[in-house]
């Protein structure tokens, strides 16, 4: 709307300048938003689920001592445990499984007895698996912690197996072989393998 005697008032931009014409030196052209950022993807640092999850390395150390474990529960079975070349007694751990079934034999309990042929033939299985759970542990993957949950539990009855021996039967028997100490020891051994697995990703 015009008044007499005032020029026309044109409708102006946010420059102080009629449409239509370009802004003066110095000046700022309007902004219509940001620029685009360019990122690295929606799980780059700028994405929106954030970094990407890589695959993690091979568990070496829990691997080593899973399988070192678990050779060993499988070598107690055929390896001697009793070995004395003066009373002429071989005995390896199949023998004291079957040995085990009759109460006399072995100076035990009914109830005894069979703690004890439960706990080598639990140190048994427990050593095959534990073999496969740490030859797995050498394959790269994001998380080994399963495995090493599994293998924490096949552990644990691995020692007990150790601990219904030594409840039950002989502790310190005369002329000891390696088997018997491959018996003993493969629970702790895969043990301390599982801890490294839950532990180490």
């Amino acid at each position: 709307m015009t008044y007499p005697n005032q020029p026309p008032q044109w409708n102006q931009n946010q420059y102080g300048q009629p449409y239509g014409q370009q802004p003066q030196y110095g000046q700022q052209p309007p902004q219509y938003g940001q620029p685009t950022q360019y990122g690295y993807g929606p799980y780059g640092p700028q994405g929106q689920w954030g970094a990407p999850q890589t695959p993690s390395r091979p568990n070496i150390f829990a691997g080593v001592l899973l399988d070192l474990g678990g050779l060993f529960g499988v070598l107690q079975f055929f390896l001697p445990w009793i070995d004395s070349s003066f009373s002429n007694v071989h005995v390896n751990g199949m023998d004291i499984a079957e040995l085990a079934g009759q109460a006399s034999a072995l100076g035990a309990s009914a109830s005894e007895s069979t703690l004890i042929q439960i706990g080598v033939w639990t140190v048994l299985v427990g050593g095959a698996l534990a073999l496969l759970l740490g030859a797995v542990m050498f394959v790269p993957m994001r998380s080994h912690r399963p495995l090493g949950a599994i293998a924490l539990v096949l552990s644990v009855l691995m020692v007990l197996g150790a601990v219904f021996w030594l409840t039950g039967g002989e502790a310190n028997p005369d002329s000891t072989s390696v088997g018997y100490y491959f018996f003993l020891f493969s629970g702790v051994i895969a043990l301390i393998g599982s801890i490294v697995g839950v532990v180490r990703r």
